[in-house]
């Protein structure tokens, strides 16, 4: 933390313009209320050509036919991804940007502790526990069991399965109806079995569930901070960095100052630069 509480509102004082504060509220209020003239008439001398600027409606939880998404526990939904209708996010589970979550003809659910990666589409499918969907992915009407790795730019179609602890290499294509026991490797288009799954394959699986789900929280605290917060923290580190031991040392007393968190910092927390496996 940069400052108390009392250090922020004594900064917030201090900092504010000379008169009394009514002065510049009034002040403040006439000149929106100028602007809004302003741009009220530039729009009419405009007539059909004008562009009347709004701000875009937010698509991250669209409601269909009455049914809503249920995030609950999930540990991150990036802004610009789209929950539609029947949708269900486990506990620690997470869906990244530019995702296309959608329930139609009955719930898609994602279970826990489970990945939907960046720009994947999954439709009316049902995700089971800790599974990682690849960046990319497409599955539709499909059903994958507990801890699965489906790779990049998979393609899972209609009515597939991907069985418990089985794995799906980058690029492949499950053709529609196809079923993939458990425990298994699969590759290519349309997939076949290549390989059975090792141990430590399993053990990686988990692991990566783990190490998204961690950094799914912090994506939480920063993607969806209010933009005054955002200001505030930015005006903090900028302060932090002014904090040298020259600067320190010519101070009655040492202020023991807290340092701010920083990404290195989060990434050696969760022993992250040690982590080596990689979904196939």
């Amino acid at each position: 933390m940069s400052l108390t509480p009392a250090q922020r509102t004594a900064l917030t004082f201090a900092s504010r313009p000379p008169g009394p504060p009514t002065l510049y509220y009034a002040l403040g209020t006439a000149v929106r209320q100028l602007g809004q003239v302003f741009d009220s008439f530039g729009a009419s001398l405009q007539g059909d050509c004008a562009t009347d600027e709004k701000l875009p409606l937010p698509t991250t939880v669209v409601k269909i036919d009455g049914k809503a998404p249920e995030i609950g526990d999930a540990g991150f939904v990036a802004p610009s991804a789209n929950l539609i209708g029947a949708v269900q996010l486990g506990s620690g589970s997470s869906v990244w940007y530019s995702s296309l979550v959608k329930g139609t003809k009955g719930a898609c659910t994602i279970g826990e502790m489970s990945s939907v990666g960046d720009r994947s589409l999954v439709v009316d499918s049902v995700v089971g526990k800790s599974v990682c969907i690849g960046a990319g992915s497409i599955l539709t009407s499909a059903t994958v069991g507990d801890e699965s790795s489906i790779g990049a730019g998979c393609k899972v179609l209609k009515g597939s399965s991907v069985g418990a602890r089985s794995i799906l290499t980058a690029g492949s294509v499950v053709p529609a109806g196809t079923s993939i026991p458990s425990g298994e490797v699969w590759s290519g288009s349309p997939a076949k079995k290549v390989a059975a799954v090792s141990e430590e394959d399993l053990a990686g699986i988990v692991s990566f569930a783990d190490v998204t789900a961690e950094l799914a929280k912090l994506h939480m605290d920063e993607a969806w901070k209010p933009l005054a917060l955002v200001e505030q923290e930015h005006a903090d580190y900028k302060r932090q960095r002014e904090r040298t031991p020259d600067m320190i040392s010519f101070m009655r007393y040492d202020p023991k100052w807290i340092p701010l968190p920083t990404l290195g910092g989060f990434l050696k927390k969760i022993d992250l630069h040690s982590y080596t496996y990689l979904p196939k």
